[in-house]
């Protein structure tokens, strides 16, 4: 079986991405005299604003800083790797991560990392926090030419593990996977209708768990059947 695991917010904490980005918007802001939580919310709005047209460009932070540098009149290009590479060994994954895409690679499943964050970013976080070693491959946007919302995005696969009841429910549900959400499924409900404006309360995973050391505990008679 071929089954996909998103990364953020399913193995790795959002939160964790939060220093890299406070290093940004502090070095524009430093430039455009203002304070970087200033900069720091355009950006963030700026991507809501791309995520709601679904554009590759939502998740490109390279673009999206480097026109927040722009708009405060900073003419200056970001490399979002020059900050990633000084925080990401803080980078803490869920409790049992590691242990759950080793479990699925023992069960003899291949492993997919399905995230709509660009590749230029996520091999370096999945390489630094040693998660090369339990997958077969990779898949995102700017690799498949689309978001996790088109079939390209799943062919092949089985199941579909994360944390986003849009992109890692009802897209998968769509095209014939299983699905297992990992997290608080009604406030993530909110997420997706606060910023696409997308009611997914009729949907439902296949299986629901608070956490990723919930789910270690029937993976193995979830995929076995």
């Amino acid at each position: 079986m071929l089954i996909l695991i998103d990364l953020d917010g399913t193995l790795l904490p959002l939160e964790a991405w939060d220093p890299v980005f406070q290093d940004i918007s502090m070095l524009i802001a430093s430039r455009a005299n203002v304070d970087w939580r200033i900069v720091y919310r355009a950006a963030k709005d700026l991507n809501r604003e791309l995520l709601r047209s679904f554009t590759i460009k939502a998740f490109d932070w390279d673009y999206i800083f480097t026109e927040v540098a722009h708009r405060f009149g900073v003419p200056m290009s970001i490399d979002v790797n020059d900050a990633l590479m000084k925080y990401v060994h803080g980078f803490k994954l869920f409790d049992g991560a590691l242990e759950l895409l080793k479990l699925i690679r023992d069960l003899g499943h291949r492993l997919v990392i399905a995230t709509n964050g660009l590749y230029k970013y996520q091999s370096v976080v999945i390489k630094e926090l040693g998660l090369s070693r339990f997958i077969d491959g990779i898949r995102t946007p700017d690799m498949v030419g689309c978001p996790k919302n088109c079939r390209e995005f799943f062919d092949g696969a089985q199941a579909m593990i994360g944390d986003n009841p849009l992109f890692d429910v009802y897209y998968p549900t769509r095209f014939g996977l299983m699905t297992i959400f990992i997290g608080d499924w009604e406030r993530r409900l909110k997420y997706v209708l606060d910023v696409w404006g997308i009611d997914l309360s009729g949907i439902r995973p296949t299986y629901s768990f608070k956490s990723i050391r919930d789910l270690l505990t029937v993976i193995t008679t979830i995929l076995a059947q």
